[in-house]
């Protein structure tokens, strides 16, 4: 049995310029403060990470948990009003979709969700685009700061989830933070997009068999 893990943002939903937008002007609305968006710049690069960053620069001394309650709440309101301005927008990764159907059909295969993303902000985004996550392993930045852990959670409940120890375990997704994670846990990467270059890697997921093919599967 294999383990697949993917990302969402960049990797399965076109959200990059929502995320951007939607959490630095909640971050704002809720604090105040005007951050940076430019997420290269911080050390774990995920909503929970990013946020801790900006309470420690700032010496934010209110309860850390009513603060990324308030900013996710304000972030989801922003996602939502930003959605309903644009129904129509595409933000769908080409094939996303169907990759995640045919990788849910495969009996040599588990599949689960590793994201950066609060597990609220990440699902309302695969709603969006029709990927059903009531059968996948699931872990966000709702569960740890860092990739690295995040990863780690999912692929424990995936064990959890399926009772076998993979043989192999497979990160898809875009950037060099997640290239690193992966391979600070054994996990083969395949790039999506042009973040990040690896030797094994896809413009989207419209033509996933060539990802069984790189990986010679």
């Amino acid at each position: 049995m294999n383990l697949f893990l993917l990302d969402v943002d960049g990797t399965l939903v076109n959200s990059s310029a929502l995320d951007q937008h939607c959490l630095t002007q909640a971050i704002e609305d809720v604090l105040g403060i005007k951050v940076d968006p430019d997420w290269s710049q911080y050390q774990h690069v995920t909503d929970s990470g990013v946020l801790d960053e900006v309470i420690k620069k700032h010496s934010i001394t209110e309860s850390r948990f009513l603060v990324h309650r308030k900013v996710e709440a304000r972030y989801l309101a922003l996602m939502r009003e930003e959605m309903a301005e644009h129904p129509h927008a595409q933000y769908e990764i080409s094939g996303a979709k169907d990759f995640i159907h045919h990788l849910a059909q495969r009996d040599d295969i588990h599949v689960g969700i590793a994201t950066g993303g609060w597990e609220s902000a990440a699902k309302l985004k695969l709603r969006a685009v029709g990927i059903d996550t009531s059968m996948l392993t699931f872990a966000s930045s709702s569960d740890a700061m860092s990739r690295t852990e995040i990863m780690a959670l999912a692929t424990f409940r995936a064990k959890q989830d399926s009772g076998v120890v993979f043989d192999r375990r497979v990160f898809i997704g875009e950037g060099e933070w997640n290239r690193n994670a992966s391979q600070e846990l054994g996990f083969d990467f395949v790039a999506v997009g042009k973040k990040v270059q690896h030797h094994t890697q896809l413009a989207n997921l419209s033509h996933y068999q060539s990802v069984f093919s790189q990986l010679a599967m």
